[in-house]
């Protein structure tokens, strides 16, 4: 009997939310010591709808040729995963817990139809029948979505929390608890080690501190805040520890596939890669399809992104940024602006003898510190190019105008300028709209974290 499938959705959920909720976490981090973690796991994108097709898909160019995201289907590059589950024999099964709605099937676009609906319940003891019901029939693949640490499915915890901040907190504690009666479900049917369990991430969240971008928390530009988030995978033939190797989305169903034992022939040159045997050494994200606009309304530029083991390369409208995101974890700091970009895109640091002895010991005096961002730069500039050449190419191979392609120009300038004035976010006032929330229902949930 092959192994069964879970994948946990965490739900707006980074590394940096897991630090800063530790003890929100205690069944999730109980799991993830007995898994092989992938320390250097960024999303592909910056959305959940983006995030997931490209999960199942494992290639982030579904969306590529449409000027506009809503309402899209995916391309089908290559096969979803749960369709090649079930020609496989597995039941396969989206879950879904919710903020605010009672419960029922729903579709989205980047779910097939050859596939059961997303079953969605707001309701803890009917979301923990269901799971215990699914997982009755082996093999079973399940894909659970706990929507509640999203910011707005988060508001139906407003009533029991003191601030903005305690309300995340206790959402990150009830979607733990979610995970802990699931897994005790496993483990009471003696299928936890039958099991190929998948933990990630699908995007982070911004408060307003790169603009105010109309509220927009996600679905913004790839900063990693965002898009640096969680990946484990618990498995019986992989022994717990860490991997350094960079992985991405696109890189979860291959994996899945090759611990399942499956092999699925796959002729599309841009999918993600088996990240048990494949590793690689940059990893791209993205906001927007390839072909979508700027939001101007919004004030969100398109941009894509390209992430090594140290550093972080944007492309957008705006031009280059830059940022060493294991020490400027709100990507603040664009290095860019310490250096000019000549002719052939080499980077030239520029001398500040004003500046304060912590910055020449950082840099002006730090010769190998300086060869590094050059050096990476070009690397991540390199690939960045190919990536924004291999986007543009795909949109015209399908026989759509690439209206709104990324300018390749904007490879040649840095945002901002050169020197040390980054430029300034767009004016809040412009594009704030009133909220208006109304909690339909709350959760029917024990309190343990409340």
């Amino acid at each position: 009997m092959p192994n069964n499938l879970l994948i946990l959705h965490l739900e707006s959920i980074t590394r940096h939310s897991l630090a800063a909720f530790e003890t929100s976490f205690p069944n999730l981090r109980r799991l993830i010591r007995d898994a092989l973690v992938f320390d250097n796991f960024f999303s592909s994108a910056t959305s959940t709808l983006m995030a997931i097709t490209y999960l199942f898909h494992g290639n982030d160019f579904e969306f590529d040729t449409s000027a506009e995201f809503d309402g899209i289907s995916p391309a089908g590059n290559t096969r979803n995963l749960f369709a090649i589950l079930k020609d496989r024999g597995y039941n396969a099964h989206f879950i879904c817990l919710n903020g605010f709605h009672t419960g029922g099937d729903m579709r989205f676009t980047a779910w097939p139809d050859a596939l059961p609906p997303v079953w969605s319940t707001n309701d803890f003891p009917t979301l923990f029948r269901r799971f215990d019901e699914l997982t009755d029939t082996a093999p079973f693949a399940i894909y659970a979505w706990d929507l509640v640490t999203h910011i707005e499915h988060s508001l139906a915890l407003a009533p029991f929390s003191s601030s903005f901040t305690d309300q995340v907190r206790r959402a990150c504690g009830v979607a733990d608890d979610a995970i802990g009666e699931m897994m005790a479900i496993l483990e009471r049917k003696g299928l936890l080690d039958k099991t190929t369990i998948v933990i990630f991430g699908d995007h982070g969240d911004d408060y307003w501190t790169h603009g105010f971008k109309g509220g927009m928390v996600h679905a913004t530009e790839p900063y990693t805040q965002i898009t640096w988030t969680p990946l484990a995978i618990r498995d019986p033939a992989l022994s717990p520890g860490t991997s350094t190797n960079l992985a991405s989305t696109i890189d979860i169903a291959p994996t899945c596939l090759a611990l399942l034992g499956i092999a699925e022939p796959g002729g599309f040159r841009h999918r993600g890669l088996n990240l048990l045997t494949q590793p690689q050494e940059i990893v791209f994200s993205q906001n927007f399809t390839a072909n979508q606009p700027d939001n101007q309304k919004l004030g969100v530029t398109k941009a894509f992104a390209a992430t090594d083991d140290t550093y972080v390369l944007l492309a957008s409208s705006r031009g280059l940024e830059m940022y060493a995101y294991r020490l400027d974890l709100g990507n603040h700091c664009n290095l860019l602006q310490f250096f000019e970009l000549g002719p052939k895109g080499e980077l030239r640091f520029q001398e500040r003898p004003d500046a304060a002895a912590h910055f020449r010991a950082a840099l002006t005096h730090n010769p190998r510190a300086v060869a590094s961002i050059t050096e990476r730069f070009r690397a991540l500039h390199d690939a960045l190019s190919a990536r924004i050449a291999a986007k543009r190419a795909y949109i015209q191979e399908n026989g759509v105008e690439p209206a709104f392609a990324i300018d390749p120009q904007c490879l040649a300038v840095i945002a901002g300028g050169t020197g040390f004035q980054a430029s300034r976010p767009a004016d809040p006032a412009a594009s704030l709209k009133t909220l208006n929330y109304s909690i339909q229902t709350t959760f029917n949930y024990s309190p343990k974290t409340l």
